[in-house]
């Protein structure tokens, strides 16, 4: 079972209360509250048990069930991602921590193959190196994995005597409510899904007054209409 797919059977038994307190769940009546068969809900039950999103006992033959803490959390994040999308149609938003990168940035941002493609596709120039944002929330790691898997503006990969270099995906971003930029997922990136890179036509640091460790907030723009 995906997470996805979890969460709404965890918005379920949310809703019969097992967020607070263990509750009796006979698997005919969760059926029904499923909309699926009885076998089907057992399994339901015991996958979200292996995924560690809930807790079950048997008592007296009659099963009980509550939410960990992991679960209580997928629930908080689910029920985020609801609001965001009703109060930010066509956006994804995040919050991260200013952190020093390896220095790659600079050098694949300088490289001329990207920044005419930059400049047609965005509108600017980039600077030559990226805003790197740490993202401690699990909800904005969630966010990350999501928005990797759009299309985005596509920045086509090259050679070189020297080396490939790899496809780009950007989307335009607003960054702390003040610059535009965009954010970008490269190919070959060596950076997980709690990693945000972000680029704009000024150094970020000195514009914002940026250091390791401050939070900044970024907008995204999955469309080209704002």
């Amino acid at each position: 079972m995906n997470l996805r797919l979890a969460r709404t059977y965890l918005v379920d038994l949310y809703k019969l209360g097992a967020g607070e307190k263990y509750i009796k769940v006979p698997t005919s009546e969760l059926a029904a509250f499923f909309g699926v068969s009885q076998q089907s809900a057992s399994r339901i039950l015991q996958e979200l048990f292996e995924m560690e999103l809930i807790d079950k006992r048997n008592v007296d033959r009659t099963l009980w069930v509550r939410l960990t803490d992991k679960g209580l959390a997928e629930v908080d994040d689910y029920i985020r991602y609801i609001n965001d999308a009703y109060e930010r149609p066509g956006r994804f938003f995040f919050r991260g921590v200013v952190v020093t990168g390896l220095g790659e940035g600079a050098y694949y941002m300088s490289r001329k193959g990207y920044v005419i493609q930059f400049e047609r596709l965005l509108g600017f120039t980039p600077y030559p190196g990226t805003l790197n944002l740490k993202l401690n929330e699990p909800y904005y790691v969630y966010q990350n994995r999501l928005l990797r898997k759009l299309r985005g503006l596509h920045i086509k990969g090259f050679r070189t005597k020297e080396r490939v270099f790899g496809d780009v995906r950007a989307f335009r971003a607003l960054i702390q409510s003040k610059i535009e930029g965009a954010v970008i997922y490269a190919e070959r990136s060596i950076y997980g899904f709690d990693m945000l890179e972000v680029i704009a036509p000024v150094y970020l640091r000195d514009a914002l007054k940026l250091r390791d460790g401050d939070v900044v907030e970024v907008e995204v723009y999955i469309n080209e209409s704002r």
